[in-house]
């Protein structure tokens, strides 16, 4: 039996309150992200600590968000179309959440070293330049979903290759840097755990892409398929 036009009304506004969560919890973690990178250059503690604090939010909104993706699922029992856009949100809230907890070993990092001396960041341009592009893929992803048009797998694959050989750079600098200076290994210890974690929040972002567009793709197969199908 179909369901009624109340029912699918009611299943379309859980779907939109999660799409809400999402977008509300991805602009924490963008935010999270650009104030951590902020904090790290000005060696600025009392910013760390709110970044910090702050991360008690996003864990929040992905418990919450995941309570919502069970309801919907377990209420109205949505056929597979609804049920991937479901699963998908659900995938999506976590890479968001380790997302905001990288950002936050950012500012752990940051507020520590703050405490004992002004953290030297070596060739501070490069991570510079690697933080730019994984927070403009962020802003782009997270515009993606909002707009619910993916990113090309192309685009998706170039930026990535982008990424990757700034933070391949980066490694290999700090292998030759701190044998040559070893008075600074502290510091490019806690360099190096900076650099992992930007490069592990690039590679959510390219899996939060990746599932946007995985979603689409098949979504158009199924209309695709339904459209020759009721037109034999």
């Amino acid at each position: 039996m179909l369901p009624d036009t109340h029912t699918l009304q009611r299943f379309d506004n859980e779907l939109e309150a999660i799409r809400s969560n999402i977008l509300r919890m991805g602009g924490l973690v963008e935010l999270q992200f650009i104030s951590a990178m902020q904090a790290l250059s000005k060696t600025d503690a009392h910013l760390a600590r709110q970044i910090i604090d702050q991360d008690q939010r996003v864990n929040q909104l992905e418990v919450e968000t995941d309570a919502l993706c069970c309801n919907a699922i377990a209420r109205f029992n949505p056929t597979a179309n609804d049920l991937r856009l479901v699963v998908t949100a659900t995938k999506i809230i976590v890479h968001l959440e380790r997302i905001g907890d990288e950002a936050k070993k950012i500012a752990h990092v940051t507020e520590r070293r703050a405490q004992q001396y002004h953290l030297g960041i070596p060739r501070f341009v490069e991570i510079k330049h690697a933080t730019d592009l994984t927070q403009s893929m962020l802003k782009e992803v997270l515009d993606s979903y909002a707009r619910q048009v993916p990113i090309p797998a192309s685009k998706l694959a170039d930026r990535n290759e982008m990424v990757k050989t700034e933070f391949d750079g980066i490694f290999r600098h700090l292998i030759s840097y701190m044998p040559e200076n070893p008075h600074s290994i502290t510091s490019s210890l806690d360099f190096f755990l900076i650099t992992k974690a930007i490069e592990r929040i690039s590679a959510h972002v390219k899996f939060i892409a990746e599932l946007i567009l995985e979603s689409s793709n098949k979504n158009h197969d199924i209309e695709y398929r339904q459209n020759h199908i009721f037109s034999v």
